[in-house]
């Protein structure tokens, strides 16, 4: 039906929106190891969010929209809880009823009744055995760092206290509490793509891959479109944003519509957005840039390029 491939640069200054333990009271923000060609090989490591973090975010949100829209969502994606079939327990919880014995009408149950599993995916994974996948329909990866900023990138532990002076706990103690969180600022690496040809579809039996287990299978599509749109522009996701909300500002962006399968070269380098124009010269799939700051403000952008998708799935184009 569509393919959409989103790759962007976002400048995050004073963010912690996506911290691993705490030792102590120290509180650590993710790191990962990035490898530059520097006369040699010279490996970095940088600050980096998640995409798992992404991938929450988004699920959060794609759950609102399709309550909004009156469609399915099982009693524990709709809280935000993406256990997601794991087993028995969890599908009885999710759904209320018994879960199905074949793998075929296992699948079929799950997505006819629940929108986030039918685009994000789960794993079945029972004590007895009969496992069934379903690959999420987006895919997503790490925010790194871009690759001229690499060495400007930086974590600092920033000093907080809490204070209970004047109170009865100062006995106990308590009177002053000090801790550390790490936080960073960056130009990072975005990237998510969304394959909708397989929305609403079994995907995990042989026989039956790509057969139509739901009635409302463009809605569906047209739900997970509108949630990546309010996904971009709010920027709906990560840790700790309640006092730590971050001054953010998109850099650049591109996002590719096509009819098949058409990604964006990474954002890592300086120069994606030419590199993406001339993959298109040479592979198109009735691929259709939409780039910004070229096409006008970057919330313009977005929603060009989601109702060109939109009318795509509704066949306009």
């Amino acid at each position: 039906m569509v393919f959409v491939s989103i790759r962007g640069r976002v400048l995050l200054n004073v963010e912690a929106m996506n911290m691993t333990e705490s030792v102590g009271n120290y509180v650590k923000h993710r790191r990962v190891p990035v490898l530059l060609p520097d006369k040699g090989y010279t490996t970095y490591f940088v600050p980096a969010i998640s995409g798992e973090s992404i991938a929450h975010g988004f699920q959060v949100l794609l759950a609102d929209e399709a309550k909004r829209a009156n469609l399915s969502v099982c009693k524990l994606c709709e809280k935000g809880v993406f256990l997601k079939s794991t087993h028995e327990n969890v599908y009885k919880e999710a759904f209320d009823q018994e879960p199905p014995k074949d793998e075929f009408q296992f699948e079929s149950s799950v997505v006819g009744n629940c929108v986030v599993e039918d685009v994000g995916g789960f794993l079945y994974a029972p004590r007895a055995g009969g496992n069934v996948k379903r690959t999420s329909n987006f895919y997503t990866g790490y925010m790194i760092p871009v690759k001229e900023s690499i060495e400007s990138a930086v974590i600092e532990p920033q000093l907080h206290s809490r204070y209970a002076l004047g109170t009865k706990f100062v006995e106990g103690g308590e009177g002053q509490m000090i801790y550390y969180v790490e936080l960073s600022s960056a130009v990072y690496t975005f990237s998510f793509d969304l394959d909708a040809r397989y929305i609403g579809r079994a995907t995990f039996s042989v026989e039956k891959a790509g057969e139509e287990v739901v009635e409302d299978r463009k809605e569906r599509t047209e739900v997970t479109l509108e949630a990546i749109k309010k996904f971009l522009i709010e920027f709906t996701f990560g840790a700790k944003k309640t006092r730590f909300l971050p001054a953010m500002e998109w850099e650049s962006a591109v996002i590719a519509v096509s009819d098949d399968v058409w990604t964006i070269p990474s954002p890592f380098s300086v120069k994606y957005i030419e590199n993406a124009r001339k993959k298109l010269e040479k592979v198109n799939c009735n691929t259709e840039l939409f780039v910004y700051p070229d096409g006008g403000s970057f919330e313009e952008v977005v929603i060009e390029a989601m109702e060109e998708a939109k009318s795509r799935v509704n066949g306009e184009t």
